[in-house]
């Protein structure tokens, strides 16, 4: 199979999928790695930051479209992703006085592009996490341009409000802080 054979199979099984009423699905392959490069390369790449931002034990999450997120965003051309993570957290929660403790795993997730430029394109978004200490006062302050309406600490004992009603692939990550 060529590899332009290989991305066109992942094409037509993703439309066959998103036609289908299948929720979700599970993939086996007895090369994981290989079988992750293949299934990324068909895909436009988007490389995002953001952190776990922790202060006196509580963890701070966003509210937008109607789920609790992490904040995060898409890294600028040149910038690096520590860089990139700590402006998403300035930006999006109004806050400073935050810095990067250690890297976190990343998650995946693909969606077909709203935007113009790249409109119905499917796209593969790797976040790239940080967990952060913030040693500041400020109040929160949602960036409500980006969809978000609330920004919120939490103690890691309630963490099960953010647990059912946040998206699948950061619930992995979001167990890392739990009580």
């Amino acid at each position: 199979m060529t590899e332009n054979s290989g991305i066109e199979a992942i094409m037509d099984w993703l439309q066959e999928f998103e036609n289908s009423d299948i929720p979700e699905t599970v993939v086996e392959h007895p090369e994981v790695e290989k079988l992750f490069q293949n299934f990324r390369s068909a895909f436009l790449p988007v490389d995002a930051a953001g952190g776990v931002v922790k202060c006196d034990g509580k963890l701070l999450f966003i509210f937008r479209n109607g789920k609790w997120d992490l904040p995060k965003g898409k890294i600028d051309k040149g910038e690096s992703i520590e860089i990139a993570a700590l402006r998403e957290v300035e930006e999006e929660c109004g806050i400073t006085n935050h810095s990067i403790v250690k890297a976190l795993p990343s998650t995946y997730h693909i969606y077909k592009s709203p935007y113009k430029n790249t409109l119905g394109q499917w796209i593969f978004k790797e976040t790239y996490w940080f967990e952060m200490d913030y040693q500041g006062m400020e109040t929160p302050i949602p960036q409500e341009e980006e969809g978000i309406t609330e920004v919120r600490w939490f103690q890691p004992n309630e963490l099960d409000e953010v647990l059912e009603n946040t998206y699948e692939n950061l619930k992995a990550l979001i167990e890392l802080y739990r009580a």
